[in-house]
């Protein structure tokens, strides 16, 4: 979440770092309760709004642009739920094996823990704790490698470049060259290309960023691509068919005041980003993945709401549409595609610091 509530394809924060996401520092217009400060010492307003927890709500929730979905509704289904709440972690799949890396727990600590699902698991198992402790940030797997690319630390969301990576069968994260100097960040927008990690944008502790860095996983070499053409955080990254990078939506500031709906295309080689089909719903922090050639966004947060809206853009068509809404609002995570299902763990229900443990799974129709 942005850091609203206490953020990758980067994008909550305890419920709106991402507000930072949910969790960045959007002052809430609902309500101002004493919590968590964010970077500077801005008193973070928590967004009152009332979601109920397990109960099914209707397809377009307060606060969510969507219309009716174009298509039959698509199944949601839980999954086993984590071991405890997570807001703002990192999401990524290796193989058919679910992995939640940091992010805030029900103390709204940062914490270290990872916590992997194997196939057809009805439980989490631990995994190898990271290094530092992180909160937004940057996860990628490259083949069965999982790299983690900095991210933000402590509650006052000061960016770390440090890196690492955990190999196949490792019980420990190895280093890695770390980020420029100055050019460190969390809530990127992350875009596997090959064997190259691409980070675009991000937060810093105060202002979000157009830097777009990229990590050679084979050279442990960083470099610089075109920045973006205006800066935003907690955006989505995709490759589209064509080669070309792609940075959906996101935010402009440190909450999810003025989300976005662009959709930015880098294409190989290319000294400048251009525009593809926008988003129909601004937003930033939508638990997206890719399946079978789409790309399903779901959730988010936009104003003072976490979001219901889930719209799917073809990759290869640069056209969206909407699909059937989430049962529950849901903000402040990501979500990873997993034997033809998007699986998006923890987050919150609202732009509050309420981090949860459910794990929705949709599977398209």
């Amino acid at each position: 979440m942005l850091r609203t509530a206490v953020g990758t394809r980067g994008g909550l924060s305890p419920a709106t770092d991402r507000g930072r996401s949910v969790g960045h520092r959007a002052s809430r217009r609902l309500a101002l309760v004493d919590g968590p400060r964010y970077p500077g010492g801005v008193r973070r307003a928590l967004a009152l709004l009332s979601v109920t927890g397990a109960v099914a709500l209707t397809a377009a929730g307060c606060g969510d642009a969507a219309t009716a979905p174009d298509a039959e509704p698509a199944p949601w289904t839980e999954g086993p739920p984590l071991p405890g709440g997570r807001l703002e972690p990192a999401v990524a799949a290796v193989g058919d094996a679910l992995w939640v890396v940091g992010g805030l727990d029900d103390g709204l600590e940062v914490v270290t823990d990872t916590w992997i699902l194997d196939p057809g698991a009805a439980a989490w198992r631990p995994g190898p704790a990271t290094p530092v402790a992180l909160t937004h940030a940057n996860l990628a797997a490259v083949g069965d490698t999982l790299y983690l690319l900095g991210g933000l630390v402590t509650r006052d969301f000061v960016p770390d470049g440090r890196a690492w990576a955990l190999d196949p069968g490792a019980t420990a994260w190895r280093p890695l060259a770390a980020m420029p100097a100055g050019a460190e960040v969390g809530a990127a927008a992350v875009i596997v290309d090959g064997d190259t990690v691409v980070l675009a944008g991000g937060s810093t502790v105060d202002a979000s960023v157009a830097t777009v860095l990229a990590y050679d996983t084979v050279g442990d070499a960083w470099s610089r691509r075109p920045d973006l053409p205006s800066p935003r955080s907690h955006a989505v990254g995709a490759r589209a068919p064509d080669g070309a990078a792609l940075v959906i939506g996101g935010t402009v500031g440190l909450d999810a005041l003025a989300p976005l709906a662009d959709v930015l295309a880098l294409a190989p080689g290319a000294s400048a980003w251009t525009a593809r089909a926008a988003m129909p719903t601004a937003r930033g922090g939508c638990a997206a993945d890719v399946l079978a050639g789409e790309l399903w966004c779901a959730g988010g947060e936009a104003g003072v709401a976490a979001l219901h809206v889930v719209e799917v853009y073809d990759l290869g068509g640069d056209a969206w549409r909407a699909e059937a809404a989430l049962p529950v609002a849901r903000a402040g995570t990501h979500g990873a595609a997993i034997a033809g299902a998007l699986w998006i763990p923890g987050g919150a229900y609202k732009l509050a610091w309420e981090p949860q443990a459910t794990v929705a799974v949709l599977t398209p129709p």
